[in-house]
């Protein structure tokens, strides 16, 4: 289950719930956890100095303001925009695989004959 943040950003209730990526190969597996979650908490930082920058284009700020703040539609829209072009980015070698695999006929083969 999970839920939507004021902010438009989605948490999972249970943490230990999460996906297990590359079962057979734990440190990939640990990687890939840790680089997803240094890339959320990018986005964090992301949001929270577009709200500084938003602030402070309206005469100035103070922590009270800063947490007080909530985008409205526009800036969400465009938060989420540069979101998923960063995790476009940072997942880039692994869509390339994806897709260079898709493209093996062997791949292909397997694919088809487990979809049965």
């Amino acid at each position: 289950m999970t839920e939507l943040d004021p902010e438009g950003l989605v948490f999972r209730d249970d943490p230990s719930k999460r996906s297990f990526f590359f079962a057979g190969q734990a440190d990939v597996g640990r990687l890939l956890g840790m680089i997803t979650a240094l890339t959320g908490e990018i986005a964090m930082l992301r949001a929270r100095l577009d709200t500084h920058e938003r602030l402070a284009a309206g005469g100035g700020f103070d922590r009270a303001k800063v947490e007080a703040f909530r985008p409205d539609a526009t800036a969400l829209a465009e938060r989420m925009a540069d979101d998923q072009a960063m995790i476009g980015r940072v997942f880039k070698p692994l869509s390339d695989e994806l897709d260079r695999l898709l493209e093996d006929p062997v791949v292909q083969k397997v694919l088809l004959e487990t979809d049965r």
